[in-house]
């Protein structure tokens, strides 16, 4: 992991959102994402996951997962790429990225949260 970049990055992100980076560069806290219309909460914290050889790696994929908190609902619903019963603990839910476009040399974590904000919205829902 590029300590350097991720320091510089997480710097980028603070002006933005309250990050917290964990003691073994292993995730990062950010609190008070905002949602796009239609959740059931206007902001909520997001863990995020890091790879390992980051920025080489996108944020968010594979092993560096995106939780968010349990019982979030688009529009009443659960959206497609959450799911409840697959966090680290009972307090969050996995959101399932398989792939980003992402550009190591250029991209951040501004860029990944935007993309996963454009990701949140009108996503596709399934029953309850």
């Amino acid at each position: 992991m590029n300590i350097r970049r991720l320091s510089n990055d997480l710097r980028s992100l603070s002006y933005v959102y309250p990050v917290a980076l964990d003691d073994d560069y292993e995730s990062i806290l950010v609190k008070d994402f905002n949602l796009p219309q239609g959740y059931n909460y206007y902001s909520i914290p997001i863990l995020l996951m890091l790879p390992r050889d980051y920025p080489e790696s996108p944020p968010g994929v594979g092993k560096a997962e995106v939780y968010v908190p349990r019982g979030l609902r688009f529009k009443g619903r659960k959206p497609e790429d959450y799911h409840e019963n697959s966090g680290p603990t009972e307090k969050w839910a996995w959101w399932c990225y398989e792939s980003i476009d992402w550009n190591p040399c250029t991209d951040d974590f501004i860029t990944f949260f935007e993309m996963l904000r454009a990701h949140m919205t009108n996503p596709k829902t399934k029953g309850f």
